[in-house]
């Protein structure tokens, strides 16, 4: 009797453990507590498409992915600040009292004042919507885009008006002269110009290559752009003359750091000049091989975006961010 039942045992043992199995495998969920991950403050995918920097030394960087680094005057502290939409964040910019904007692809404006981010779609076209740059002029901000696009929002971040450019033209960069004009540098060798504060814009052809920045240190206006290309104005922007570089690499930015022009540009390439016509390669150890699209000079050096983001002394590279600096 006691053999029968063990041989009935060892028929039903296999069954049992296989109904068990898909028993647990149907109703029994397992539960991980997933161990948090430390998110990298940097990303070797992370591209930076221009900096600002806000009162007590802060500096921020916009990025690709909506991504935005934020170090901290007052600690050195870095900070990576994510916004809800995923869209290349192409320009940013301060005001005096530290309400930062950023402004990128399908028209997405990103303000914080402090309190932390909002995000605003501008009325931009469905064709090409990418908002190119943003600064800060005449205590207001300025965002300039695709398709002529021109905004100018208020100190708040929060109201805004359209001073848009008829035309299908990307407009690249926006800066004021010291006579209180202001000049936009545009796709098709464009330059844009108004005397009355935005209302009105006219244009004029300086070639036909993209002009991509311009910038003024007094009475002299120099603008960079495609193929290497650059324009000097002697006179506060009333005639420009078309200046060749040492350089065939498209440039993206040129800024006046108080002591010297400089300009950057595709593939590493970053060029000096005392008077913003003769222009030189200069190659600061580390610096990177990428492309470069940002210039802001600051008290602690001229700080750069791009494929890298870091600042130059001297001419001197320092790569960030830095953890612990």
């Amino acid at each position: 009797m006691v053999s029968k039942l063990l041989g009935f045992a060892a028929q039903v043992a296999p069954w049992a453990v296989v109904s068990g199995l898909a028993y647990a495998a149907a109703f029994i969920k397992p539960s991980v507590e997933p161990l948090p991950l430390p998110q990298p403050l940097s990303e070797p995918r992370d591209l930076f498409y221009d900096v600002a920097g806000s009162g007590g030394q802060s500096f921020w960087f916009a990025a690709n992915n909506g991504v935005v680094l934020q170090r901290k005057g007052e600690t050195l502290e870095w900070t990576r600040h994510q916004m809800d939409q995923l869209v290349n964040l192409q320009g940013i910019a301060t005001s005096p009292d530290g309400t930062v904007i950023a402004v990128g692809n399908d028209g997405w404006l990103f303000r914080n004042d402090g309190s932390g981010w909002e995000g605003e779609r501008l009325p931009v076209s469905d064709i090409a919507g990418k908002l190119i740059e943003i600064a800060w002029i005449d205590n207001a901000f300025w965002a300039i885009g695709e398709m002529g696009a021109v905004f100018r929002i208020e100190a708040n971040g929060e109201t805004w008006s359209e001073f848009s450019i008829d035309g299908d033209v990307a407009l690249n960069d926006i800066a004021r002269s010291s006579d209180g004009d202001y000049w936009i540098t545009a796709e098709f060798g464009t330059l844009f110009h108004s005397k009355d504060g935005g209302q009105t814009w006219s244009g004029e052809e300086l070639g036909y290559e993209s002009l991509r920045s311009i910038a003024f240190d007094g009475n002299t206006g120099v603008i960079v752009g495609n193929g290497g290309v650059s324009h000097i104005s002697k006179d506060g922007g009333k005639s420009w003359q078309r200046r060749g570089t040492e350089s065939t690499e498209h440039l993206y930015d040129v800024a006046h750091d108080g002591n010297r022009w400089l300009a950057i540009g595709n593939s590493g390439v970053l060029l000096s000049s005392s008077d913003g016509k003769e222009w030189a390669h200069v190659e600061p150890d580390g610096f990177s091989s990428g492309f470069h699209a940002r210039l802001m000079p600051s008290p602690e050096g001229v700080l750069v975006a791009g494929s890298a983001i870091g600042k130059l002394n001297d001419l001197r590279w320092t790569s960030w961010p830095k953890e612990v600096e």
